[in-house]
């Protein structure tokens, strides 16, 4: 989120083509999706993790050294598919050994674990620099990390999954509330880690300190594991529509204040609670909606959302930056929040005419 940007701008690509770049990352993401649960079903849930962590590391050591943009987009997409390999699958693991009475808690306190690593991130640039390898190695070292507790779990019976996708049709008619909020989530949160780095270069802030405001966004994670205590007696759709308030009131404030550092790093911790009470919000909606063989394909179905939604944030973010400069960046977040929160009035609507 930090020294990726920072690359890209010290070899004078813009804001544009910056956009595509991390789409390349999106669109591995989404090739790989289409194949998850194929791949996991022939090779199992604990294999693919980790041939999904190691080629990860080679990439995220390789990237750092620029030979031209079309042998960074590459590595990108590499990077891509291998993240999703990872993630997905150890998040539909988690979601198989949980109970429904258990699933709301455990999730906010997993996503607060999440939001605390990529908090981790900017605070790890700033030690060494957003230009400097160490940043790199570092990264390539907290994934193996990662990987060594996971490994934890392999003595566990390895579930069985089934192999068919779940089409995008058939889980936006299950339910398109959880489908769009998902699609949402993701445009506005991959807006702003893409972005932010930018649009603090256009405000005058270092790289350092912009990826500071995506720890501040991070910071909230906390949030999570309130929201997940919460939603055993109150509505996740309640949550969902108190988060997107909150986001939009957030980058309103960013859009008329960025001139205040201290103010841009309120706002951004207050964008990460909105986030929060979104995130959990659709994911115990998610899981709660399949069975427990059914979670692999219902996560990648999940994500290939959130992806679609991120791969719209990197061109549509980039191109309103290049029209608009600096004040493209809450354009995009506050408009997509907007829309979301018509549809949803306009939907609820709709159910109780019928």
């Amino acid at each position: 989120m930090v020294a990726f940007p920072a690359i890209l701008i010290q070899n004078k690509v813009d804001a544009a083509h910056v956009g595509v770049a991390f789409a390349c990352d999106v669109i591995g993401g989404i090739s790989m999706l289409l194949l998850l649960t194929r791949v996991v079903g022939k090779f199992g849930i604990m294999s693919t993790i980790r041939l999904a962590a190691m080629l990860y590391c080679v990439a995220i050591l390789v990237i750092y050294f620029y030979c031209g943009f079309l042998w960074w987009i590459s590595l990108v997409f590499l990077m891509g598919l291998c993240w999703v390999c990872y993630v997905i699958t150890r998040q539909s693991w988690l979601n198989m050994l949980l109970t429904d009475e258990k699933r709301g808690m455990v999730l906010g306190l997993f996503s607060m674990l999440i939001s605390a690593g990529v908090a981790l991130g900017p605070l790890i640039v700033k030690e060494f620099g957003a230009l400097n390898y160490r940043s790199f190695v570092a990264s390539a070292i907290l994934v193996l990390l990662s990987l060594l507790c996971v490994e934890q779990l392999r003595h566990l019976p390895q579930p069985q999954i089934k192999a068919e996708r779940i089409p995008l049709k058939t889980f936006f008619k299950n339910n398109p509330r959880c489908f769009l909020a998902r699609f949402v989530l993701d445009f506005c949160g991959y807006c702003l880690s893409y972005f932010t780095v930018i649009f603090g270069s256009l405000i005058g802030l270092s790289y350092e300190k912009s990826g500071l405001l995506v720890t501040a966004y991070m910071a909230s994670g906390f949030v999570d594991v309130i929201v997940g205590a919460l939603l055993n007696r109150l509505s996740p759709y309640r949550f969902i529509k108190i988060g997107f308030l909150i986001c939009i009131a957030s980058f309103l404030l960013v859009a008329f204040c960025y001139k205040s550092y201290i103010l841009l790093f309120i706002c951004y911790f207050c964008f990460g609670a909105g986030v929060a009470c979104i995130f959990v919000s659709v994911y115990k909606i998610a899981n709660e909606d399949y069975g427990k063989n059914e979670l692999v394909a219902a996560n990648a179905t999940f994500q290939l959302i959130g992806s679609l939604g991120s791969l719209c944030a990197c061109l549509i973010g980039g191109l309103l930056i290049q029209i608009f400069g600096l004040y493209g960046f809450p354009i995009t977040i506050v408009g997509c929040c907007i829309l979301y929160l018509y549809f949803l009035v306009y939907y609820e609507k709709s159910k109780v005419g019928s």
